[in-house]
């Protein structure tokens, strides 16, 4: 398993405190049957194995510059991170951000647009929304501030809406230098929430948005092995919450419609008392004043968000 483009803690590879490297690896030996290669064994144990601990650990054989440009990189994001709440903000965009990915399967940044070729163009914040944070090693980055609260990302199809969210969505890693989303920064306790059809809950209250079952299941200690849209969405609501998250990102493209949004004509339709949903709508401004939760929701088609929206 390779690594990916966030710098994330591994058991594969731990530094002690003392400074010493200490890396775990499978070898697989050579055989032929039921029989070990020895001389082949030896030479992988002896030789290969020896000069890839060389070549990947060893700090001779490194590039310094590169190596002081991930480290210094990487304080800067966490100060930034750490920094969020402090500027009364849940997630921070800089101006210049490679947001695109190379392609679906694949993590790399998307290159650059040049000339008549088309490709990446990187991120500017909407001037009302731009701040100006001053990090340790970097110095002063400009970029687009999510304030905390209820904040709509919107725009029309294929304008990047979920590019963004999915952005930020992996705000909470560090990145590696060159990635493009090195300052796509949010708070740390960020969680992405959707409906999974299928999934199992297990002893979850999910009454806040979901009562009066058929056959009078229980929503304030809901288990089920094969969960709907709205109640698998719920549940990871309730569960994001009480695990401490303070910032929930949404994307309408993969929630549960009823679940989300119940527009006029289907309230008439359907009378309160004989809906068993309360829509998010209806607990997001709940969410951020009890619980101080911020949400941060990509619409392209339930403008009703816009009457409780913040940003």
């Amino acid at each position: 398993d390779g690594p990916g483009q966030q710098v994330l803690e591994r058991s594969a590879v731990t530094v002690t405190r003392v400074g010493k490297v200490e890396a775990r690896f499978c070898v697989a030996l050579p055989a032929r049957g039921r029989s070990i290669e020895g001389r082949w064994a030896a030479q992988i144990l002896s030789e290969a194995v020896p000069e890839l601990v060389r070549r990947a650990l060893l700090f001779k054989s490194l590039d310094p510059k590169e190596l002081e440009k991930h480290v210094l990189s990487v304080e800067d994001q966490r100060f930034l991170r750490d920094s969020l709440r402090g500027l009364g903000l849940v997630g921070f965009v800089a101006n210049g951000a490679v947001l695109p990915r190379a392609s679906g399967a694949s993590d790399l940044p998307m290159p650059s647009a040049s000339g008549t070729s088309r490709g990446a163009v990187g991120f500017m914040s909407p001037p009302s929304f731009e701040v100006e944070v001053r990090l340790p090693n970097r110095g002063a980055v400009k970029g687009m501030g999510i304030r905390a609260g209820v904040t709509l990302i919107v725009g029309g199809g294929f304008h990047g809406k979920s590019t963004l969210l999915q952005a930020l969505q992996v705000g909470c890693y560090d990145h590696v230098p060159g990635d493009g989303r090195e300052f796509v920064c949010v708070d740390e306790t960020a969680v992405k929430v959707r409906a999974e059809d299928g999934r199992a809950v297990s002893g979850v209250d999910i009454s806040p948005f979901i009562t009066n079952l058929p056959f009078g299941a229980d929503t304030s200690d809901f288990s089920t092995l094969d969960a709907s849209g709205s109640t698998s969405q719920a549940a990871a609501i309730v569960e994001a919450v009480e695990a401490g998250a303070k910032l929930l990102l949404v994307d309408e493209d993969t929630c549960a419609t009823n679940f989300m949004i119940r527009d006029a004509r289907m309230q008439e339709l359907v009378s309160r008392d004989k809906e068993p949903i309360t829509p998010f709508i209806s607990r997001v401004r709940l969410l951020l004043g009890e619980c101080g939760v911020s949400s941060v929701l990509v619409v392209g088609g339930a403008g009703d968000y816009f009457e409780v929206a913040d940003n």
